[in-house]
């Protein structure tokens, strides 16, 4: 038998069980031995020296009263934590509460980090923790010889298991579908076996009379059935409307719990506005419907933008329009390439006002050097934080969901746009849910959430000491002296420091959190479109930049045949004044790219050019921009393009802008970089023969106009060059 002790020494344990070890554990943990061991801690990501990194449980407690659970040992340094290794694929994350079954380490494990009670925990044996609100234990009374609590607390509890009750109703839902599809199926096969024995009727009287009983079984199983559906369906409109009330009562909540902050004038009433979605900043005017006018058909829908833009003036070919709105439906980011002047945030206006929707133009400075100028920072010295337009903009759209904006970053790259988006692009390349943009540790907000709870403690104490629970608005907390001064004494104010001080530095921090949550979802109608000049003030676009996005590079409206260009518009029995309204489905959802499919025409077509001419140029091609160009070619196929107009945009978008390399570097022993670049173009101009080249700009062109520069010069080939 082991000495009852405070604390152990390795020697003290040395020649104990597991079991024994588990025990000995447990009775100082104040668990009885036939408790499993379950414990309390803080996960805490600990990185490794391969790159990798692994899991431990720290500040540990105890499950049946929280108190802290220190190992009983007499060794300098033990550390108090739990194994837990990998979190993979489990959602867990560092800094999150769990509680977790435990079991001994492995005795090589105790012996390497000499502590007989060493810890792990066990497979599948993590729970995470979640933070009850302020004041639960607070809600109990006694009334009548009942318990009762507070409706929040059932609020809160509701909110938690929302996703139970929804998937639970779905399951009803669909089990009931079921149901009516099993009773229909039965019922057409009884009326076709009925059907069959009538006209039996007069040959076999035995046979009316099986069949009389039978019909007599099947409508007793009928009603049954019937019965059963009606008590179902019964139970879940109950459900439905319990679930409604809840969700009445729980905005009912926090329309009061506002209701307090504004008198306190913490927060401004559009605020609260704003957060319960009572607010549109943008008018979602009239228009014609996508569906009933057009019949949901994008090309006439296209014809249409065009006779709406004419209406007013502005004038784009038809295949410019079509190329744009193929790649708006992509979800890709779209750069508008060519000189000032030439059209490129023009387009970007003109088309949201043709769709009823907003543009907004963020400049772009040349200082910008990081994702902060894009999307802001957190400041903790103000404890706020510090936005920008372009972020500002996301917040409006967010606000607007059924109104599609497009965000156009113009002059893009008068700073080098990997340096402050290419860490916004990567986040905007998950296709498979909608990204979540985080700007500031959820900590800053839990912090600020207590010190607004504090001090509204303080205020109602200082009221309930002072018998003024009749004071109300904050207005009134200044007038009354006595009030005044209690609250600069339960504050602990120093010299110096005022209640109307210190509200004005709470009022402008909770501003900051209403306006600017710590992380959110990057709204669905938005489209992000960049517009650039390619001159000696600007930065050429990196090769990850151009991996991602789609270049559409304008010329000179001045070189148009505007007589030919006009002569496209149709006519519309329609008010070319009102835009098309779209549903923002309608102009297309983030989905996954196409699969990499080697038996597709364009697959395969890209993978040989990618083998036969840019692998020896220098110029990379990835997997990911195949799988790009096959969405484009679906998105731009559903206004009618033929398959030479979709191989020609793509190398226009995703093969000419990266043309930049010295064509007198020989690849071979007598074949030079410029001879296959020549090669490339005589075969995308026999690919492409068929194209209709007065009607959209052909790539084969653009190809003969760097082929004639780059012989001007040298042989330096580079397709921004004029």
């Amino acid at each position: 038998m082991l000495p009852d002790k405070l604390l152990f020494s390795v020697s003290d344990l040395a020649g104990l069980s597991d079991q024994q070890l588990i025990e000995t554990l447990k009775k100082h943990w104040g668990y009885t031995p036939d408790q499993p061991l379950y414990v309390l801690g803080r996960l805490k990501e600990i990185p490794t020296s391969n790159g990798g990194s692994f899991f431990i449980l720290e500040d540990l407690h105890s499950v049946h009263d929280g108190a802290d659970l220190l190992y009983p040992l007499d060794i300098p340094d033990i550390r108090h934590t739990v194994f837990v290794g990998s979190v993979k694929d489990t959602g867990f994350e560092s800094g999150q509460w769990i509680k977790a079954q435990v079991t001994l380490s492995p005795e090589k494990e105790r012996i390497k980090h000499e502590n007989p009670f060493a810890l792990k925990t066990m497979d599948g044996g993590l729970e995470l923790l979640e933070a009850l609100p302020e004041g639960v234990e607070e809600t109990e009374y006694v009334i009548d010889g009942k318990t009762h609590i507070e409706k929040w607390v059932l609020d809160f509890y509701l909110e938690k298991n929302r996703k139970v009750i929804n998937e639970e109703s779905s399951a009803l839902r669909a089990r009931l579908q079921q149901q009516q599809l099993a009773e229909e199926g039965r019922l057409k096969k009884i009326k076709t076996d009925a059907d069959a024995l009538e006209n039996q009727i007069s040959e076999k009287d035995l046979i009316l009379e099986k069949t009389n009983e039978s019909l007599a079984r099947i409508q007793k199983l009928k009603s049954t059935a019937q019965a059963e559906f009606a008590q179902q369906k019964t139970f879940f409109i109950q459900k439905q409307k319990e679930m409604e009330h809840q969700l009445t009562k729980l905005n009912k909540f926090i329309e009061k719990k506002a209701r307090m902050l504004v008198n306190l004038d913490l927060v401004a009433q559009e605020d609260v506005d704003a957060m319960l979605g009572r607010t549109s900043s943008v008018n979602d005017g009239a228009g014609h419907d996508f569906v009933d006018v057009f019949d949901a058909d994008p090309s006439k829908a296209v014809s249409y933008i065009q006779a709406f833009m004419k209406n007013k003036h502005i004038v784009y070919r038809r295949k410019i329009l079509e190329d744009f709105y193929a790649l708006v439906t992509t979800n890709d980011l779209v750069i508008l390439a060519g000189d000032s002047g030439s059209g490129k945030t023009n387009l970007v206006k003109s088309f949201a006002e043709a769709v009823g929707g907003k543009s907004i133009i963020i400049p772009v400075k040349p200082n910008w050097t990081s994702a902060e100028d894009l999307l802001g920072y957190y400041n903790p010295l103000e404890q706020k934080y510090l936005t920008t337009p372009f972020l500002d903009a996301l917040f409006e759209a967010a606000r607007n969901p059924s109104i599609p904006y497009f965000i156009c970053l113009d002059e893009m790259n008068l700073a080098r746009v990997e340096y402050y988006f290419a860490d916004f692009l990567s986040l905007l390349e998950d296709r498979t849910k909608a990204p979540q943009i985080h700007l500031y540790s959820d900590s800053e907000t839990e912090n600020l959430i207590s010190e607004v709870r504090n001090f509204l403690s303080l205020i109602d104490d200082a009221k309930s000491k002072l018998e003024k629970a009749d004071l109300a608005s904050f207005l009134d907390l200044l007038r009354d002296e006595e009030l005044n001064a209690k609250l600069h004494e339960l504050c602990g104010f120093r010299e110096g420091d005022s209640l109307l001080k210190y509200h004005a530095q709470l009022r402008k921090i909770m501003s900051s959190y209403l306006n600017t949550p710590s992380k959110f979802e990057f709204p669905a109608n938005v489209r992000i479109i960049g517009a650039i000049n390619v001159d000696e003030t600007t930065h050429y676009l990196s090769p990850k930049i151009l991996d991602r996005v789609h270049i559409m590079r304008f010329s000179s409206p001045l070189l148009d045949d505007w007589v030919e260009v006009e002569a496209e518009v149709e006519e519309f029995d329609l008010d070319l004044s009102l835009p098309v309204k779209f549903d923002i489905e309608a102009l297309g959802v983030r989905s996954h790219y196409p699969e990499f499919d080697m038996s597709d025409n364009l697959v395969s077509f890209l993978v040989n050019i990618v083998r036969e001419y840019l692998e020896p140029l220098g110029i990379e091609f990835g997997l990911r921009t195949i799988r790009q160009a096959r969405n484009y070619s679906d998105a731009i196929k559903a206004l009618g393009a033929t398959d030479e107009l979709v191989l020609n945009n793509i190398i226009l978008h995703k093969v000419l802008p990266k043309l930049m390399f010295d064509g007198e570097k020989s690849v071979d022993e007598n074949i030079y970089r410029k001879d296959i670049l020549i090669s490339m173009r005589d075969h995308l101009a026999e690919k492409l023969a068929g194209l209709d080249a007065e009607s959209t700009v052909s790539c084969i062109d653009e190809l003969d106009r760097v082929i004639r520069n780059a012989r001007a010069n040298d042989w330096v080939v580079n397709y921004w060059a004029r």
